[in-house]
């Protein structure tokens, strides 16, 4: 059922409470109205986009500037997969090592995020070398709103509460007994059993940091909002791979599909040269005017390479033209998300500070993987790499776009850095949760929304398990 009046949910009782309405809380209460159990969602947004509701989204950034923070989260039913991008993948093992958490128990989960993704279960890894492999992402265009609102209307067991915001939790003895929520700019009260947090890589930790403001309930040891790490995207270079050669050299472990090229290092390259993982990709769509600039520029250094190459372009044979990394960021304490003691939101929330410094690991680690990419190139004469000047010269990268808001809330089993446990649980209390990319405690290079569906599968068998203990 779809409320839209809070009023209309007064007198009905709700196992779980799950703040926050995109992939994690919707997936999540998919998995528990498979167990029977009665959930309601609570979205501070409405239906529907709105720029007076992303006015709530406000934030200041202290440090190196991130403009489009703001606008890279949504504040309406389905979250922020009404703008994503839909690539998909799991977390490499290599990456998931120090979570706590076990590869292969997310991996059973695969299945059914795919079903909700509506994608296939086929992520196919093909060796180049011992430093690179080309990699599959699948991509999903689930918008979750328009997926799951016809099945949400219907359920029994998944209800969604809209335009309320959740500022804070109440409670005693380590036991959350109620929401705070915001409904028309009246405060009212949702009590329940379990509650859940997935609203996403930097309200989560605001509502957890407003929490421990108002009262005593969350103990002040734990380190919500440090940590937050992002997936610097960027422009590493341009080159030329050579499409052919690349299926002739893999043969059949090649992978055809549509979309962009995506080669991915390995644990050996972050390991032997102590760097953090990366992925390239370069776009199949061909560019010719790019194409003439780099035959030009290769015809003055090469002309015997740059005339093979021109040749290539009318063979539709090349991938030619930009080189773009996604690359894993390293956790930093310093890189954290506080609230503000002046600024607050229409609701009188205050807004969220994100301290954030870029790191010279990145442009270490992406120029590494430039070098290496392009050595392997040469030696097995799959093409040509040019790595752009101020990443060679490891000066700056220029971002574009701070989409994947990650950490804050992350795994861990110390209060001094993480906030929730393996299973999710906030330190300290007994029936507070966390779900999301906010929970990662390091970020990988995998786009995270395959990830936080595992997750939140994972959480709805852990809550049932929990209910079921207590009845």
């Amino acid at each position: 059922m779809i409320y839209k009046n809070i009023n209309d949910i007064q007198n009905i009782n709700f196992s779980v409470i799950i703040v926050g309405s995109g992939p994690a809380g919707i997936s999540l209460a998919i998995k528990l109205a498979e167990r029977k159990i009665k959930s309601l969602i609570i979205e501070a947004g409405s239906e529907d986009y709105s720029e007076n509701s992303q006015e709530f989204f406000a934030s200041k950034v202290i440090g190196d500037q991130i403009n489009d923070l703001q606008s890279s989260r949504l504040r309406q039913f389905g979250g922020t997969s009404a703008q994503w991008g839909g690539w998909s993948k799991p977390m490499e093992n290599y990456n998931l090592s120090s979570w706590g958490i076990n590869f292969d128990e997310l991996s059973k989960l695969s299945d059914q995020a795919c079903e909700i993704l509506d994608i296939k279960n086929n992520f196919r890894k093909s060796n180049i070398n011992n430093y690179f492999h080309q990699t599959e992402f699948q991509y999903s265009n689930v918008k979750f709103k328009e997926k799951y609102k016809n099945y949400i209307s219907k359920s029994r067991f998944v209800n969604l509460l809209l335009n309320t915001q959740v500022t804070n939790f109440g409670g005693s003895n380590n036991i959350v007994e109620y929401a705070d929520c915001i409904f028309q700019k009246k405060k009212i009260k949702i009590y329940s059993k379990i509650f859940i947090l997935s609203a996403g890589g930097i309200e989560n930790s605001r509502i957890l940091l407003y929490t421990q403001s108002q009262n005593n309930l969350l103990n002040n040891e734990i380190t919500i909002g440090k940590y937050w790490m992002t997936h610097p995207w960027f422009l590493g270079g341009y080159g030329i791979l050579k499409k052919r050669e690349l299926i002739n050299f893999l043969g059949s472990r090649y992978i055809d599909r549509e979309g962009p090229i995506h080669i991915s290092s390995t644990e050996n390259l972050k390991n032997d040269k102590n760097i953090l993982s990366g992925s390239i990709y370069m776009d199949a769509e061909e560019n010719k005017k790019l194409h003439k600039e780099i035959i030009k520029d290769l015809l003055c250094i090469s002309p015997d390479l740059g005339k093979k190459i021109a040749r290539g372009i009318f063979k539709k044979d090349l991938k030619c033209g930009n080189i773009f990394l996604h690359l894993e960021e390293s956790p930093n304490n310093g890189n954290k998300i506080t609230l503000d003691k002046n600024v607050m939101d229409p609701n009188g929330v205050p807004i969220t500070n994100l301290h954030y410094k870029k790191s010279k690991q990145t442009l270490i680690s992406a120029k590494t993987i430039l070098e290496e990419f392009a050595e392997v190139c040469g030696k097995l004469d799959l093409g040509r790499v040019a790595i752009n000047k101020n990443i060679y010269e490891l000066e700056k990268y220029e971002s574009l776009g701070v989409y994947h808001h990650i950490g804050g809330t992350r795994i861990g089993d110390r209060t001094d850095n993480s906030v929730v446990d393996m299973n999710l649980k906030v330190h300290k209390t007994e029936n507070l949760f966390v779900v999301g990319s906010s929970v990662f405690p390091t970020s990988g290079y995998t786009n995270p929304t395959f990830t936080i569906v595992q997750l939140s599968l994972r959480l709805g068998e852990h809550l049932y398990k929990k209910l079921s203990d207590k009845s």
